[in-house]
């Protein structure tokens, strides 16, 4: 009686723990369902982000395309000002010269015609001394007496001839000072009783043709 009923306790706790056994099996299966489907959908979303990111990519290039279109045609337009302005200046520059040789022409011509008339012409000796006292006068207050000094004079009826020469201290003066030299004779009172005046100088000599009539 005492073997069986060892045997029946045995049984007993046999079949109690094949039956914890087989609970804690299911236990343990429906954990791992439940703790796989989270890693189920943080691979899902993280498959989801690496599949949008070439469209983001896609996007960047679309956005520096446009803009380095934008930049282009920009730089297209200022292209186009310049050389619009270039040409401007182009067409400016041809009329300036042309009208420069103009007036060279014109001056050339009006030389000779004063020559001419020059020539035949009476003298006036009476005008000779008094541009010659003006022009005197005109060297010491301008104070030009130290650089330059009149070497040649002669007056007609209408035209006067008149030479001023650098002295040779201030030969390195040249143009300069016969710049400054004409400038100053046109402000004079008594220039204004000429109507044509035309010169022609060097570093060294500045030569006038002066005319009352024109």
């Amino acid at each position: 009686m005492i073997y069986k009923s060892n045997l029946v306790a045995m049984l007993l706790c046999f079949s109690s723990g094949v039956a914890l056994a087989s609970g804690y099996f299911l236990f343990f299966k429906d954990s791992t369902r439940v703790s796989s489907a989270p890693k189920q959908a943080v691979i899902s979303s993280a498959n989801t982000q690496v599949n949008n990111q070439p469209t983001s990519l896609q996007g960047l290039v679309q956005v520096n395309k446009a803009q380095a279109a934008d930049q282009q045609t920009q730089l297209a337009q200022h292209v186009v000002e310049l050389n619009q302005r270039l040409e401007k200046k182009s067409i400016q520059l041809k009329q300036s010269q042309q009208q420069l040789k103009l007036n060279q022409l014109e001056s050339v011509e009006l030389d000779d015609e004063l020559a001419i008339q020059f020539e035949q012409e009476a003298d006036n000796l009476e005008w000779s001394y008094e541009l010659e006292v003006a022009l005197t006068d005109f060297l010491i207050i301008n104070e030009f007496a130290d650089s330059a000094e009149l070497t040649a004079l002669k007056c007609k009826q209408t035209i006067c001839k008149f030479e001023l020469t650098i002295n040779q201290h201030a030969v390195n003066y040249g143009a300069k000072l016969w710049r400054e030299l004409n400038d100053k004779l046109h402000l004079e009172p008594w220039w204004q009783q000429f109507t044509l005046s035309a010169s022609q100088s060097n570093d060294a000599r500045i030569e006038f043709t002066v005319s009352t009539q024109g």
